[in-house]
């Protein structure tokens, strides 16, 4: 079979235009009296025009089809006239000496019955007289009192079918108002659940803040010298220090209380202005900076603080079985007040559902797991800081104050048991409220650059990595030098110019480093050709390099737990595991694409991460290699960096310009970071447990808070560029921030960053 086009089937009667004409009259006739409509009940359209099933002759549905030894099918009176007066093919000409070279097409012939039935069913039926002409050739024939009769049934008619109809669209109006009323009563109850949670929140915090009142006005009483002693003169200097605490005690204490007399009645008096303006310039200054950029991010806000609150919200009564998210130990409010600590209370027996999930803090979990209803507030909140200052804090510690004088002091200790009824996401959410409001901007300590040399603009830094007692740091990209600095001499330093205490050649350019957890000086590094080396950075001496890697490789990272252990991952699809004791790599991990970063967990000796260019963070069990425990699917291009927050926390970036955050007991991205640009570089990632830092293509260094999904701080480079650079200017691509890495002190929080152009700069966040 094959389809006719008119050209092909006017040229095929052009030969015998009386027969083939004659032929197909009577082909058309038998065809016409079986077919419904023009073209055989076909369609109007090209496309049913030039359908397999209509003859090349008569251009009707084929009637009894019969094929050519040439392959083309006609009906049976086309083809059989065409064969008598031409002796060929009406279609190609073929030569056909008689009817015994033509042969029935069974299979065309079902077909076409097919055909015709569908036809017949969509065709309309044929109507009846209509009710117009019905009555007007009746009605000379009716009478008066019939015309009558039949109006008013007409009429009652009529308004019963209006009836109907207008009874249809109220009935649809309604199913319409009915299904919107439930809507907004559901969301007016769910409203009323937030309000009377919200106030709940509210009248427990005014509570603590009138305990703190109560307390710091008690502690701004110094004890009486009494009536013996003698008055200290005017120029002693116990006088004036006892002048000078009692002042600062005075004021520490209005500025509590002035904190806690606009929670009268549960609500703020005032507006904003004049809330954050009583408790003294300074104060109330940091506080009225603090609130401006919590009104700048009050969205996310509100979702972070339904996220903590939702055992509370959706399960009332289960946040007491919930266990508590770990967070800082508070500081002793009347230490912040200025008086001397009080002693620890005596312990108590914890719960049982808390003690487990204390003991089951630090354990590595082996996989996805099914989470209780009751976890899903305390997987929302932000994850454990392993390092750094938890900040000040003004919550309320169990247990009497003892007074200066050695009398008890007021006791500040109901807000901890309003806390414990309250459970515990308040006050996680006030802790990740502290942390995003506690620093405003980053400010630089000290610079240098990768490469002082004018000639070789290649300045880019691809890694900076702290070793393992945070005095020395490393640096390293395409000049394929490692540079060793040590971190108190850069920052000490006044001037702008530092030198390398170690440095070390490699052979091609470096795009990863990683500092051995246990030996001071062993430096491992991995290179665009595929070789990952071990350095040894107090001889500047490589002690080992591998070559098992058939193209680039552009992560390499030691196990913290097992110090022997290294990973690497290349553009060869595989993730390679090294020991320092080993010749060659001890295992291999097969991907489909290419890997692009490895990273152990901190806690653990066998488990490890991976994101690859299928857009997914692979996390894997080394003891069991086989599929991975858990695949994390949410990025839309390929996977540049994955880092750990904690034993249980990860972070990954892309260059879809996103980062996100994930539970390893779960496969739901908890959390997206956006605001800068990642599109076709390695943009650099670090976290220090509770904030992440990330480059930008737009030459600027973002870091956001793990709780929230807004930038927290920004910070862009200056464009500065060398004499010989300028002319290249137009032609090469914009420069932008290619490695982060932050100091995990205790004192400060400082991190480390570098763009293209080879530029270091040291930030502290203040």
């Amino acid at each position: 079979m094959s389809v006719a086009s008119a050209s092909g089937s006017a040229s095929a009667g052009g030969g015998a235009p009386s027969g083939g004409g004659a032929a197909s009259g009577g082909g058309a006739g038998g065809g016409g009296a079986a077919g419904v409509g023009a073209l055989g009940g076909l369609g109007g359209s090209l496309e049913d025009k030039d359908c397999d099933l209509l003859c090349p002759v008569c251009f009707e549905l084929i009637d009894e089809a019969y094929v050519t030894r040439c392959g083309h099918s006609f009906c049976y009176a086309c083809i059989s006239k065409a064969v008598e007066l031409h002796r060929r093919c009406p279609k190609c000409g073929a030569a056909l000496a008689s009817r015994e070279h033509i042969f029935p097409n069974f299979l065309l012939n079902e077909l076409v019955a097919r055909r015709r039935v569908r036809a017949r069913a969509a065709a309309p039926a044929p109507r009846g007289p209509s009710v117009r002409a019905l009555v007007a050739a009746e009605a000379r024939r009716l009478p008066l009192a019939d015309v009558d009769a039949m109006l008013e049934l007409l009429t009652r008619r009529k308004r019963l079918l209006e009836a109907e109809c207008a009874a249809a669209h109220h009935r649809l109006l309604y199913e319409f108002l009915a299904q919107l009323h439930r809507l907004r009563a559901q969301q007016l109850q769910q409203l009323a659940r937030e309000a009377a949670l919200v106030r709940g929140d509210m009248e427990h915090v005014a509570g603590v803040l009138r305990d703190l009142k109560a307390g710091a006005a008690g502690l701004a009483r110094l004890p009486d010298p009494g009536p013996d002693a003698a008055p200290p003169g005017p120029d002693a200097p116990a006088g004036d220090a006892v002048r000078a605490l009692r002042q600062e005690l005075a004021d520490l204490a209005d500025s509590v209380g002035d904190a806690a007399a606009h929670t009268e009645g549960g609500s703020l008096v005032g507006s904003e202005e004049e809330s954050f303006a009583g408790g003294g310039a300074g104060a109330g200054d940091a506080l009225a900076a603090r609130w401006r950029r919590l009104h700048a991010h009050f969205d996310d806000f509100v979702q972070c603080y339904f996220a903590h609150r939702a055992d509370e919200l959706y399960f009332p009564g289960s946040s007491s079985a919930t266990p508590a998210p770990p967070t800082f130990t508070p500081a002793e409010p009347c230490a912040l007040l200025g008086a001397p600590p009080a002693p620890p209370p005596a312990p108590s027996a914890p719960p049982p559902a808390s003690s487990a999930a204390a003991n089951d803090e630090n354990h590595v979990p082996l996989g996805p797991t099914e989470r209780t209803p009751a976890a899903h507030g305390g997987d929302q909140r932000a994850p454990d800081e392993l390092t750094g200052d938890p900040g000040p804090s003004l919550g309320p510690t169990p247990g009497p104050t003892p007074a200066p004088d050695g009398s008890p002091g007021p006791d500040l200790g109901p807000g901890s048991t309003r806390s414990a009824s309250r459970g515990r996401g308040l006050d996680a959410f006030r802790e990740d409220l502290l942390a995003f409001t506690r620093y405003r901007a980053l400010r630089p300590l000290a610079t240098l650059s990768y490469c002082s040399d004018a000639i070789n603009y290649s300045t880019i830094v691809s890694t900076i990595e702290f070793d393992k007692d945070e005095e020395f740091f490393a640096i390293a990209g395409v000049t394929k030098r490692i540079k060793v600095f040590e971190y108190e001499s850069v920052v000490r330093d006044c001037v702008d110019v530092h030198y390398p205490c170690a440095e070390m050649q490699c052979s091609h350019k470096i795009s990863c480093v990683s500092w051995n957890a246990y030996h001071k000086n062993v430096l491992a590094s991995s290179d665009y050709e595929g070789t990952v080396s071990v350095w040894d950075a107090g001889t500047g001496q490589r002690s080992r390099a591998m070559h098992e890697h058939d193209k680039r490789c552009w992560s390499v990272h030691f196990n913290r737990a097992d110090v022997r252990l290294l990973a690497s991952g290349s553009d060869d699809a595989r993730v390679k595991l090294w020991a320092l004791n080993a010749e060659r790599s001890v295992a291999t991990l097969e991907a489909r694409f290419n890997v692009c970063c490895v990273r152990f967990n901190p806690r653990s000796s066998c488990h490890l991460a991976f994101g690859s260019a299928d857009h997914c963070v692979h996390y894997y069990d080394l003891r069991a290699p086989r599929q991975p425990l858990a695949v994390f699917r949410d990025h839309r291009k390929a996977v540049s960096y994955v880092k750990f927050l904690d034993a249980r926390t990860l972070v990954s970036a892309s260059t879809d310009s996103a980062l996100k955050l994930w539970r390893v007991e779960s496969p739901r991205c908890v959390r997206s970071f956006t605001g800068h640009a990642n599109e076709k570089n390695f943009v650099g990632l670090a976290t220090d447990g509770r904030y992440v830092a990330c480059g930008s293509e737009n030459n600027a260094l973002y870091v956001y808070y793990s709780g929230l999904s807004r930038p927290l701080l920004a910070y862009r480079f200056d464009a500065v560029r060398g004499f010989l650079e300028r002319e290249r200017r137009d032609e090469e691509p914009s420069e932008f921030v290619s490695a982060v890495c932050w100091r995990r002190a205790h004192d400060t929080h400082v991190l480390l960053a570098a763009n293209s152009q080879g530029t270091i700069k040291v930030l502290e966040l203040v």
